[in-house]
């Protein structure tokens, strides 16, 4: 697995896209990321299963087991100031925690800004 992270409308996917040969896709569904080569916008992704009841970290688990050689390409939403919103904090809270499982079975992370990346693992 390939983590890479970093702020909105930075070059995330393109710099993912250059650096794997995969191109990066938003999934829909949790099914289609299960069998995605790149996903895109995981974020998002993730807001979609918590709107609809699901259980975020069971997805990341099986995220881990069912496709372990995805790369994956998400926003950091989790910085900047503390919605009001309990909902909103709540997708920051667990997009993030997923994010963490993510980086820790990840073969590479890297943090995209400008269209620029610096690896952290």
């Amino acid at each position: 697995m390939m983590l890479f992270i970093g702020g909105r409308a930075q070059g995330k996917a393109a710099y993912a896209a250059a650096h794997t040969g995969c191109t990066p896709q938003p999934c829909a569904t949790p099914e289609e990321a299960l069998n995605s080569p790149a996903i895109d916008q995981f974020h998002l992704l993730c807001r979609a299963i918590l709107e609809g009841g699901g259980d975020l970290s069971a997805f990341v688990e099986t995220l881990v087991a069912q496709n372990p050689d995805t790369v994956v390409v998400c926003d950091e939403i989790g910085l900047g100031i503390v919605p009001l919103d309990p909902f909103e904090r709540r997708w920051r809270e667990e997009t993030s925690r997923a994010l963490c499982r993510l980086a820790e079975v990840s073969q590479r992370v890297e943090r995209v800004c400008c269209g620029l990346g610096v690896r952290l693992k």
